[in-house]
């Protein structure tokens, strides 16, 4: 099957947002720090995202419809171990809302879009 250039560019840019991702499990973490990555399990390139980060040894949480009290009840607290941190491909909408909650918390977010679909891939950790 031949692919078109949008298909390469935007496979090589999710290839890529993985390194970018998971740029400080390369780097020594303290102890108790994790890789926590977000799943919208609707959307395929978000369980392929998933899939990687799982096998790479994050844990993986999906991404449910009331995202405030996914973020308030168990996002923030995991943000409390130093070196934490949590990441995902998802839509503008729940990157943006993640974006808020995170910078309003003192967390640092950075975030790129990826794909055709103009996913977002994000990350928080809090400030060194």
């Amino acid at each position: 099957m031949r692919s078109s250039r949008r298909e390469f560019v935007a496979g090589a840019s999710l290839a890529v947002s993985g390194a970018w991702m998971f740029r400080s499990d390369a780097q020594s973490k303290p102890q108790g720090a994790r890789l926590t990555v977000l799943v919208d399990e609707r959307i395929a390139d978000s369980r392929a995202f998933a899939l990687r980060a799982r096998i790479a040894g994050a844990r993986v949480m999906p991404l449910r419809h009331e995202i405030g009290g996914l973020w308030f009840d168990r996002l923030l607290p995991l943000t409390a171990s130093q070196g934490s941190v949590i990441a995902g491909l998802t839509t503008h909408a729940d990157a943006f809302l993640l974006a808020r909650f995170a910078l309003a918390s003192g967390l640092t977010v950075t975030r790129s879009t990826l794909g055709t679909g103009a996913l977002v891939a994000w990350r928080i950790e809090r400030s060194s």
